[in-house]
């Protein structure tokens, strides 16, 4: 049975953690105890592929297609309309794969729990679930072979992103001799050599109570989950007393270089990406992981950060590389800087830019407002309850997985408060932030240069692979492995056709679910300010509406663009460095979008949303900076506004094939009603090709007014007075201190575009097509 080993309260999480060991498999349960209404529960395993088959990838999804005591073919999908869930999913990681998923319903908990459980310890793994999550052969029409697989063409689709090879390329070198060094998600080419019995030899392995851990959030009763766990996983299982230890990179003894290929993107045939990365010490140990943000923050933080800086001010490269920072999601913190868009032959001297930049910090010293507003930051991001997708639960969950995962302290993790406090005390020591500088990256010999090389026949080499090898296959294929073949595909479609039992799957009832559902209410209206008291740890969230004219058709398509601007450029009198300085110092940074609001009536109203959110001592300074960034904004930084426009096509380079199936949905939909074809504008395809299409001109001349002067005829169509404003704040004395003020009497009725049917082909440089 489990054993409390440790508890902990932690008063900024507003949570007590508890750590439990069970008797005989030294299993550990973290329970995160909480008054919070969402349950959240998650079973996470210690994953280490020796190779890039994909294997833990493949048994994900192939957990989830049916168990011992629930023997249906795909439990996971129809278990989500069978519950009240908030959130279920499943993550393969580099080193770890887990099964999460939350509900504020105690039947439905129980439900999930049971259904998880046995999927992730007696799933069925049955050989044709297999052959459509992992990879067949099929011979088509034809009579060629072909082949398919859900995760074969998923990775085929994610490795053609030149951000992942390029995580990918870099991972294999920077972690010589680690389960790091192999693509966990699978390299297609790699895919087709995996065999059932190594998916059920991994699971055997690897998915056993002695190398799991157990997670929970919430107001529940732990003797209950206990006594579960007890019955339907100890009980089953004997001990294994071998650890799965996941091993740290051979160091190297000095730097070294090394290179792959990608597809680029048409027109863009010369854009290599060069990337510095560096090993920093364990992720799970807390103090040094926090040492290694705040070091990251100094450098990279924000526009005016000297290492950022220096990468947006070269001509080495069009924009810094997507993978700026710390990332310790390995057992290893790594640390990367680098550039994309860099010409034949110029990698030595990116290289030359990053170390001479750490150089001169190193011997000149980092300015003390430079190391207050990088704390300021790290002092945000430690108190702040993020949004999004994801409960609450389980980013506190995820938060402490390194060290469950490489058999640390968890709550330690989670205790940011006491490690702020001693960081902060080393800080206090004179030169300790250049020294920092020396010793992890100056002098640290485990440096990786890595470069990208765009070929623009990376794709045709890859399907001649493929085509070689199934001809190959074809030309030793005999009468009856073809008939096996067919007979798989028949069986495979039979099962894929036949209806299941889903009864025998357990579900809520009408009965189990609350006559009437909780909102968020406001708890104050002052003018048109809605103030909502929440526990929010010490922080003030505002979002500022801000009424817009209506847009032509041809500046939607630039709307976009100058939300993006909008905040990464000087104000009144002051530089963009001076106001991005300025932005880290008050506030946790100050985001830009546009809002279509829509209601029953055929009423369309646009309008600007200027959001952030700061410290209670910075709420006035906070605000303040959200009127004159609508107010007082400068489009006369010319060289600012060029590098801008660079870090803009990248982003949105990045984005076609990590928001495929998005933006394939987004341009279908366009055909249909005005609103759809108005998105399409807004965040679409069209507003893609048409900003590259005009940015690609202005880069030819480096002369950035044909932009500025759509952007100015844009940006004069704001109205300066917000017509809502949304405030979350703990309970203070708040209320004294905001203004208020009086919706804007002004018109801000925006015309929709109309529709116009059409087939239309969008082409990018993908492995797979994304289809809507």
């Amino acid at each position: 049975m489990f054993e409390l080993k440790k508890s902990q309260t932690i008063e900024l999480l507003n949570i007590n953690a508890h750590i439990y060991q069970h008797s005989k498999f030294n299993t550990q349960h973290i329970h995160l105890d909480s008054s919070n209404d969402e349950k959240v529960f998650m079973v996470a395993f210690r994953t280490m592929p020796e190779d890039s088959t994909g294997v833990a990838h493949i048994l994900e999804h192939t957990s989830l297609c049916g168990s011992l005591k629930y023997p249906v073919r795909d439990p996971f999908f129809m278990m989500i309309r069978r519950s009240l869930n908030s959130f279920m999913n499943a993550f393969t990681s580099s080193d770890w794969t887990a099964y999460p998923f939350a509900t504020q319903n105690n039947k439905d908990f129980k439900n999930l729990l049971d259904v998880y459980i046995d999927s992730a310890f007696f799933p069925q793994l049955d050989p044709l679930d297999f052959s459509q999550e992992g990879h067949r052969l099929e011979i088509t029409p034809n009579n060629k072979l072909e082949i398919k697989g859900v995760v074969f063409n998923e990775m085929k689709g994610a490795m053609s992103s030149p951000a992942d090879q390029l995580w990918h390329g870099m991972s294999k070198h920077l972690f010589e001799g680690t389960t790091y060094h192999h693509n966990s998600g699978g390299d297609p080419k790699k895919i087709i050599n995996l065999t059932h019995a190594d998916l059920v030899a991994f699971h055997q392995k690897h998915y056993h109570p002695s190398n799991a851990t157990f997670f929970t959030f919430g107001n529940l009763s732990i003797d209950e989950i206990h006594e579960h766990l007890e019955k339907n996983v100890f009980n089953k299982f004997t001990p294994v007393s071998k650890k799965l230890i996941i091993q740290a990179a051979n160091k190297f003894s000095k730097p070294i270089y090394a290179s792959g290929t990608y597809q680029p993107l048409p027109g863009d045939e010369d854009n290599h990406h060069v990337l510095l990365s560096w090993l920093l010490g364990n992720s799970h140990e807390p103090l040094n992981l926090l040492e290694k943000y705040f070091l990251s923050n100094i450098l990279l933080g924000n526009s005016a950060s000297p290492l950022r800086k220096a990468l947006e001010l070269s001509s080495l490269g069009k924009s810094p590389s997507p993978f700026l920072g710390v990332e310790p999601s390995n057992k290893e913190i790594v640390f990367m800087a680098g550039l994309e868009g860099v010409k034949t032959n110029k990698a030595m001297e990116v290289e030359e830019l990053i170390i001479s930049t750490l150089d001169n910090l190193a011997q000149n010293g980092v300015p003390e407002e430079l190391i207050s507003s990088s704390l300021h930051q790290l002092e945000i991001n430690q108190r702040e309850i993020s949004g999004g997708s994801m409960p609450y639960g389980l980013q506190l969950m995820l938060g402490c997985m390194n060290a469950c995962i490489h058999y640390d302290n968890p709550i330690s993790m989670l205790d940011s408060e006491s490690n702020f406090k001693k960081l902060k005390l080393k800080i206090n020591k004179n030169g300790y932030i250049e020294k920092l500088i020396t010793s992890d990256l100056l002098k640290n010999p485990h440096r990786l240069t890595y470069e990208l090389k765009p070929d623009p026949n990376f794709n045709k080499t890859l399907e001649q692979y493929f085509s070689s090898a199934l001809k190959e296959k074809e030309s030793s294929l005999t009468h009856s492995d073809k008939e096996t073949i067919n007979q798989l595909a028949d069986a495979l479609k039979l099962r894929q056709e036949a209806i299941d039992d889903i009864e025998i799957l357990p579900k809520v009832t009408i009965h189990d679910i609350p006559l009437k559902r909780e909102y968020t209410e406001k708890n104050k209206i002052l003018g048109n300010r809605s103030i909502y008291e929440v526990g929010t740890n010490g922080l003030i969230y505002s979002d500022f509406l801000f009424p817009f004219k209506n847009l032509t058709n041809d500046e939607l398509l630039f709307s976009s663009l100058y939300t993006f601007i909008l905040t990464e450029v000087g104000l009144k009198n002051k530089t963009y460095e001076e106001i991005q300085a300025h932005q880290s110092k008050i506030t946790g940074g100050i985001n830009a979008s546009f809002k279509l609001q829509t209601n029953n009536s055929s009423s369309r109203k646009l309008f600007l949303s200027i959001s952030s959110r700061c410290l209670e001592e910075n709420f006035y300074s906070m605000e303040n900076l959200i009127f004159n960034t609508v107010e007082c904004i400068r489009f006369d930084e010319k060289k600012r506004i060029l590098d801008l426009l660079n870090i803009f096509v990248a982003k949105n380079d990045e984005s076609l094939n990590q928001n495929g199936h998005y933006l394939a949905m987004n341009s279908a939909a366009s055909t249909l009603n005005d609103l759809a074809a108005t998105s399409f504008h807004l965040s679409g395809l069209k507003m893609l090709h048409r900003s590259k299409e005009i940015i690609s001109k202005i880069q030819k001349t480096d002369d950035p007014e044909p932009i500025v002067k759509i952007l100015k005829n844009i940006h004069n169509k704001v109205i300066a007075k917000p017509y809502k404003i949304f405030t979350a704040c703990s309970k203070t004395s708040l209320e004294n201190k905001i203004d208020t003020f009086k919706e804007p009497e002004h018109s801000n009725e925006q015309k929709l575009i109309k529709p116009s049917a059409s087939q239309i082909a969008w082409f990018t440089g993908s492995q797979v097509c994304y289809c809507a």
